[in-house]
This record gives structure tokens, C-alpha cells and sequence, in this order.
């Protein structure tokens, strides 16, 4: 009976000092957490203040080159055949 009450006390020791270790992991986990949070912020932040002027135009001329390939696109079609891209451009941002 006695071996039974020591094994009962040490497992109940063992489970006291895995659950603080646990809690330890835990707040240690939560710490690394928002450090990679903060980190992936600081990264982003840096992005964007070493993006420069001409990453913006690179990203316009793209934008561009879609439009004119969407209004020529447009201008295949039935409904668009017959107006300018003006005109084309106009329609499409009633649409909106």
C-alpha cells in the first residue's frame, strides 16, 4: 500500500512538472509567434521602402498592356465591334 501511495506521489509530481514545462512551451511558442509576426512586418516594411519608381512603372506598363489586350479583345466581340477604345472604356466603367 505504501509502494502504491509513493508511486501515486511521484507520478503526481512528474505530471506537475510536465505541465509547468508544458506552460513554459507554450509561452515560449506564443513569444516565437509574434516575433515572426513582427518579423514578417519588418520585411514587408522593407519591400516596400526599397520598392522603387520604377517598379511602379514596370507594374503600370503591365496593367496597360493587359488593358489594350482586353480592349482589343472587346472590339472582336458584337456589342463592342463598331465603338472607339474611349468609348469602350467609358461603357466598361459603367459596369462598375
Amino acid at each position: 500500500m505504501t509502494e502504491n501511495l509513493t508511486t501515486i506521489s511521484l507520478l503526481e509530481s512528474q505530471q506537475v512538472e510536465l505541465e509547468d514545462e508544458m506552460n513554459l512551451k507554450s509561452g515560449e511558442n506564443n513569444r516565437l509567434r509574434k516575433q515572426v509576426t513582427d518579423l514578417q512586418a519588418t520585411v514587408n516594411d522593407l519591400y516596400r521602402s526599397r520598392k522603387g519608381p520604377g517598379t511602379d512603372k514596370i507594374q503600370m506598363d503591365a496593367i496597360k498592356a493587359d488593358n489594350d489586350m482586353l480592349i482589343k479583345a472587346l472590339k472582336d466581340t458584337a456589342e463592342y465591334a463598331d465603338l472607339e477604345d474611349a468609348e469602350i472604356i467609358k461603357a466598361a466603367k459603367t459596369l462598375n
